[in-house]
C-alpha cells in the first residue's frame, strides 16, 4: 500500500514537472512593441513619391502612436546620395502624434531626395518611413487650369442619353451626341440598357485614355514635366472607368501624349430625367 502511494506520488510530481516546464513564466517575451508611423494624404500633402520641379514647395505630414511614449521625431533629407541632412530632431514625451508637417522646396539641381522619418521611443525601438522626390530640374511649362467654362459655369458632362451635354473636349468645352466622335476626350458611358440607375462612368470616343493618381494630385501638379512623370508613375492606362467624387485621373489627351489633369468635384444623381452629371475641374497642357 505504501509503494501504491509513492508511485502515486512520483507521478504527480512528474505531471507538475512538465507543466512548469511547459508553462512557466520564462524570459522570452517576443520583440519589443515598435510606434507605428504614417502618412497622412489628401489634397493638401504629399503621402508616397512623387516628381516636381526646382523650386516648388510642397508639404508632407505623418501621425505616429506607441503602447509607450514616443520620446524622440527626426526627418533627415538625402540630396542624390550624399550625406543626410537634418530637418528634425525633436524630443517629446507622448503616447501619439496626431499630426506633424514638414514643408520643404526641391533643389536647384535634378536628381533625387529622400526625406525619412524616424519616431523612437526611450528603449531605441523605432519606425521609419521614407518617400523618394525626383526632382526634374528646369525648363517646364505651366498648365494651363481651368476650373469654369466660357459661360462661367462650373464643368459637367451630363448623362449620354439625357437632354443635355454627355461628352466634354479639353480645352474646348461641352459636347453633345451630333458634334464629331473626335473631340470627346470624356464622354458618359451610360448604356441603353442601364434605365434603373445612372452608373457614372467615363469613357472616350478618340482614345483618350485615364489613369488614377492620388488625391493630391491637384495641389502637387502644375506643370508638363510633373504631369507627364505622374502618368508614367501611375497604374494601368484604363479607356473606361468609374467616376467618384474627389477622384483625380490623368489623361492621355487624344493618346497624344500630351496630358490633363481631372480633378471630380461632385458626382449628382437625378431622379427620371436622365439630368444626372459629373462636375470636374482641370488642368491641360496646351
Amino acid at each position: 500500500m505504501k509503494n501504491i502511494k509513492f508511485l502515486s506520488l512520483m507521478v504527480l510530481l512528474s505531471v507538475g514537472a512538465i507543466f512548469l516546464t511547459n508553462c512557466g513564466t520564462g524570459t522570452d517575451e517576443g520583440p519589443a512593441p515598435k510606434p507605428t508611423l504614417d502618412f497622412l494624404g489628401g489634397a493638401s500633402y504629399v503621402d508616397e513619391d512623387a516628381s516636381f520641379t526646382s523650386g516648388t514647395e510642397f508639404t508632407m505630414a505623418i501621425t505616429a502612436t506607441h503602447s509607450s511614449n514616443i520620446k524622440s521625431f527626426t526627418v533627415t533629407k538625402e540630396v542624390n546620395g550624399g550625406a543626410a541632412e537634418i530637418l528634425v530632431d525633436s524630443t517629446m514625451s507622448t503616447k501619439s502624434i496626431s499630426k506633424f508637417e514638414v514643408t520643404d522646396t526641391t533643389e536647384a539641381i535634378a536628381g533625387n531626395e529622400v526625406y525619412t522619418f524616424t519616431v523612437s521611443d526611450k528603449d531605441g525601438n523605432s519606425t521609419s518611413k521614407s518617400i523618394t522626390i525626383t526632382n526634374l530640374g528646369d525648363g517646364s511649362k505651366d498648365l494651363a487650369v481651368i476650373v469654369k467654362d466660357n459661360d462661367d459655369a462650373t464643368i459637367k458632362v451630363y448623362n449620354f442619353k439625357g437632354p443635355k451635354q454627355g461628352a466634354y473636349e479639353i480645352g474646348q468645352g461641352p459636347l453633345s451626341s451630333s458634334d464629331p466622335d473626335s473631340g470627346k476626350d470624356i464622354q458618359d458611358s451610360t448604356a441603353t440598357s442601364e434605365t434603373s440607375s445612372w452608373p457614372a462612368r467615363w469613357t472616350s470616343r478618340n482614345g483618350t485614355t485615364f489613369k488614377l493618381v492620388s488625391s493630391s494630385a491637384w495641389n502637387t501638379i502644375t506643370n508638363d514635366l510633373e504631369i507627364k512623370a505622374a502618368w508614367d508613375a501611375a497604374g494601368t492606362a484604363e479607356s473606361v472607368i468609374n467616376v467618384t467624387d474627389g477622384d483625380s485621373y490623368i489623361l492621355n489627351i487624344k493618346n497624344s501624349g500630351k496630358y490633363a489633369l481631372v480633378t471630380v468635384t461632385d458626382v449628382v444623381t437625378t431622379s427620371g430625367d436622365n439630368n444626372d452629371y459629373v462636375e470636374f475641374m482641370y488642368k491641360y497642357e496646351q
